[in-house]
């Protein structure tokens, strides 16, 4: 039998007890009477802050809490993106998140700069926050090797383009947790259906259980495998940088023992087949 979809309380409903505080609170009900017209994240922020006087990155960890419980999605909208409360969320919670200890805090911030612009505190005048590399909605833990000091600045605009992908939130936690990067690298891109995937989030999935430096060869390799897919370049409509977009137009089933092992078969045959 079915199961029976879950309707979305009201605001100051007894069912929004799973929400941790009032900031939480106060965020649920602004999204749920924007509904119909879902705000941008620049709305978001500016009516928590006129509410509650809180930080950009208080308000944007506010965001992926509510996501424990309820699905946010990220709807683009010309050069933006607009959030848009969905229902409760469909995927099971372990249980409430646990915030990070002080001392893993104070390990993760003692380089005191931005693994991403380089700008300090004492010479820029920057706040430091803890990252996560790969988001927790992704798959990602709280080990050490996957968290990094980012300024406010850098770690809201990589949230808001990893929000952009949050619709695929749940093929990317199972992209993720194949053990072959050709794998990961390929279950991402039939995850897009077709459509054009970013060469940074790529990136981002193929390097998601050991950093792979040469991820695009890895994509290259697919081919062998009787994969076609094609490529382009065109600006990003959320960096503005130049990126490289790829997509999956045909693939066939993952080989019985090792990718690797089959990659390394059919390597030598082709280049003999193109001598």
């Amino acid at each position: 039998m079915p199961e029976k979809k879950r309707v979305l309380p009201k605001p100051g409903s007894p069912e929004l007890s799973v929400l941790a505080t009032e900031s939480h609170r106060v965020l649920y009900k602004f999204l749920y009477e924007r509904r119909n017209d879902p705000p941008t994240m620049r709305e978001i922020r500016a009516h928590v802050a006129d509410v509650l006087g809180e930080a950009l990155s208080q308000t944007d960890r506010r965001v992926r809490d509510l996501r424990d419980h309820f699905e946010v999605l990220a709807v683009r909208s010309g050069a933006e993106h607009r959030y848009r409360l969905e229902g409760w969320s469909k995927v099971k919670k372990a249980g409430s998140r646990k915030a990070l200890s002080r001392r893993v805090r104070a390990e993760v911030l003692s380089p005191k700069r931005c693994a991403q612009c380089g700008r300090t505190p004492l010479d820029h005048g920057v706040v430091l926050d803890v990252d996560h590399k790969v988001p927790r909605e992704w798959g990602g833990n709280d080990e050490l090797d996957n968290l990094q000091p980012l300024c406010v600045e850098c770690n809201s605009g990589k949230k808001d383009f990893y929000a952009t992908y949050d619709a695929y939130a749940a093929e990317i936690r199972a992209a993720s947790a194949h053990v072959e990067p050709h794998g990961r690298i390929g279950e991402l891109l039939k995850a897009f259906r077709g459509d054009w995937a970013p060469s940074s989030l790529i990136g981002v999935v193929a390097s998601m259980q050991q950093y792979q430096e040469d991820w695009q060869r890895r994509l290259r390799e697919l081919r062998l495998l009787g994969w076609k897919i094609s490529s382009k370049k065109e600006r990003d409509p959320i960096t503005g940088r130049i990126n490289t977009w790829y997509r999956a137009e045909a693939w066939t089933p993952w080989p019985s023992g090792t990718i690797r092992a089959e990659v390394d078969r059919l390597a030598p045959y082709t280049k003999r087949g193109r001598s």
